[in-house]
């Protein structure tokens, strides 16, 4: 060994058996990792820099060995395929409740949806209050088999209910909005049943096919913004711009609401007029009913499914809603939301800048005193600024990069704290919301990395305990669902409550207040997601023959659904961040306290927010078990 040291050629030798025998332990600790994490645990953010977790080493292959230990290569939002090694649990029951251990008394980490099929243990962990079993699933806590859960993969439940929502679309479903009262039947309705469920139904027939044209046509829509795999835009790409996938503009009415296409098969589980698995929605009926409860005009459906029918059932369409119910199309407006967006920083576009939230407004040009109105501006376009302003008879003027000015009463501004926080001085992840402004920013320490536009609440700063204001103060999202359903004062059975929990909600309850009266205490000031949370003007069809059912006055009156509101996260009891697929007034106060964002900003923001959602679950507490939920600010 001696001789080896004599010269350099022996030393870099000798450096790159090191460099070899540092590789080889690498990759061991990989393996290790991979054994020990479990199936999801030590995924990376996609989003993380490029050389996080590589070795500062003149071996070629560590940075590589690094990537694969810290899980690199799976992308934020996709549906990662379970390990095919281990045993699978499939979720029978529309929503199935998470446990810490196996006991229904134990702490709730979350819910996982029907069809979702998870890894889980070889054996039961035990029976107590569950006959058929609790077990372990990926990434922890525990599931009871029996009505919630089975171990049969080849359920027919699980088979209708799909592949569940799809993560990497600013929306997880399709969308449509009730235009009158319709019946979400059980099972493929005939002719003579339909017109017994259904007011003046010819009448409404021979009114749609004659304005079907008008009526069912769409926009482009949230799902037409080409994105990346964090959630975010692609850069150069056009609206409606989506490579060999069809945009909306191009899509028939099938797959508008749910379909694979235009012709569709009726589903097995519906075949000879029959249901083949039972109702999971939260509306019990006998199993002779031919429907399960009604939707009133204005409520939000989220579709999974639609196929046509033929004569025996007046040759309607029928969309699948997601808790496997159907709604004949033909009282349905589809539905695609807001395309607005907002943008990543970087070096080239950074903090501040200012967002255009008038219409009509124009740049300004200043000389002495007088401000002098110039050239309009694009309603909602980004404006880079210097860090200068100006004030005028009251008015603050903003200079841009380019030397114009713009008024304050025409834009929000999206600009860096005069003081950091804590959390940033930590280099931890972030949300800063400003009310006056209605503009979010997204930060990694004191670097920020996304900014849009917001709707607050519709008070703006007054008091959150009377009014319709946001709360402001220092928060950490306390929960997370990819979807969960709100009424149309934003309330949700999922976190209107003082101790916000992902509990498990039933597929209709979130429509109604609480029966703990949190939410009737609220209803007043502020529940959760819109208030006037209509679909736009062009969505209501005439009133002719879609008549408002006499029959159909039932509890809850005054309120409608807004299913399967996506990506919210809960910060406060009965406050969250998500997204409003129902109206496109980001940049103005509208809500009932939460703060919507468009559909494509919500989906962003959830995949960037710490902790992530399993692969397969619906919706997570954070906390020590499922990790920390990321700190949001919000102020005046």
């Amino acid at each position: 060994m001696g001789g080896l040291l004599s010269s350099g050629k022996p030393r870099r030798a000798l450096r790159s058996m090191r460099a070899a025998r540092r590789v080889l332990r690498l990759a061991r600790l990989a393996a290790l990792s991979a054994a020990a994490c479990g199936a999801w645990a030590c995924q990376k953010p996609a989003d993380a820099p490029a050389d996080a977790g590589a070795v500062a080493d003149d071996a070629g292959g560590a940075a590589t060995v690094a990537a694969l230990a810290t899980g690199a290569a799976q992308p934020v939002g996709a549906a990662a395929e379970p390990p095919s090694d281990k045993p699978l649990l499939g979720v029978t029951a529309f929503v199935a409740t998470v446990y810490k251990e196996p006991r229904d008394t134990s702490k709730k980490l979350g819910y996982l949806r029907v069809g979702s099929k998870v890894p889980r243990s070889a054996e039961p962990a035990g029976t107590a209050g569950c006959p058929g079993g609790w077990y372990a699933i990926e990434p922890r806590g525990f599931l009871c088999v029996g009505e919630d859960a089975t171990l049969d993969l080849d359920d027919p439940i699980l088979k209708a209910a799909g592949p569940g929502p799809n993560l990497r679309t600013a929306l997880p479903y399709r969308y449509g909005f009730v235009r009158a009262v319709l019946p979400l039947y059980l099972r493929v309705p005939t002719a003579e049943e339909q017109r017994k469920s259904e007011f003046k139904l010819d009448e409404h027939l021979a009114w749609f096919e004659e304005n079907k044209a008008t009526v069912q046509r769409v926009i482009l829509g949230a799902n037409d913004v080409p994105l990346d795999e964090r959630g975010a835009p692609l850069p150069g790409k056009q609206l409606g711009e989506l490579g060999l996938a069809k945009n909306s503009l191009e899509l028939g009415e099938g797959a508008l609401l749910g379909g694979e296409g235009e012709n569709d098969p009726i589903p097995f589980w519906l075949e000879g007029g029959k249901r083949l698995i039972r109702n999971i929605s939260d509306f019990k009926v006998p199993e002779y009913a031919v429907f399960a409860d009604r939707a009133r005009r204005f409520t939000g459906l989220s579709l999974i499914g639609s196929f046509p029918t033929g004569p025996e059932s007046l040759n309607r369409r029928f969309a699948i809603t997601t808790d496997l119910r159907l709604a004949p199309a033909t009282k349905i407006k589809p539905d695609t939301g807001s395309p607005w967006h907002g943008v990543e920083l970087n070096d080239q576009l950074t903090l501040p800048l200012a967002f255009v939230r008038a219409r009509g407004a124009r740049d300004v040009q200043i000389q002495g005193d007088k401000a002098t109105p110039g050239k309009e501006l694009p309603f909602r376009d980004v404006v880079p600024l210097s860090g200068r302003m100006r004030r005028i008879e009251g008015v603050k003027y903003y200079r841009t990069k380019d030397q114009r000015y713009v008024s304050q009463l025409d834009v929000g501004l999206a600009v860096a704290p005069s003081a950091w926080p804590e959390v940033a001085e930590k280099g931890e992840k972030w949300i800063e919301v400003s009310i006056q402004h209605q503009t979010l920013v997204l930060w990694e320490g004191k670097r920020p990395v996304y900014a849009t536009l917001v709707s607050t609440g519709q008070a703006g700063v007054a008091d959150p305990k009377t009014t319709t204001a946001t709360v402001r103060g220092i928060f950490r999202i306390r929960n997370k669902h990819i979807t969960a359903t709100m009424d149309s004062n934003e309330s949700s059975s999922v976190g209107g409550r003082a101790e916000t929990t992902a509990d498990a909600p039933s597929a209709s309850r979130g429509a109604k207040p609480d029966k703990g009266g949190s939410s009737k205490d609220r209803a007043a000031k502020k529940p959760g997601a819109s208030a006037a949370a209509k679909p736009e003007a062009g969505a209501k069809a005439p009133r002719k023959g879609d008549g408002e059912y006499g029959v159909t006055r039932r509890r809850g009156e005054g309120t409608y659904a807004l299913k399967d509101v996506p990506y919210i996260q809960y910060f406060a009891s009965g406050y969250a961040l998500h997204a409003a697929y129902w109206h496109d007034v980001f940049g103005t106060p509208r809500s009932h306290g939460c703060i919507n964002m468009s559909p494509i900003d919500a989906h962003r923001v959830f995949l960037w927010t710490e902790p992530r959602v399993p692969p397969g679950w619906h919706a997570i507490n954070t906390g020590e078990e499922m990790g920390e939920g990321t700190t949001i600010i919000i102020h005046e």
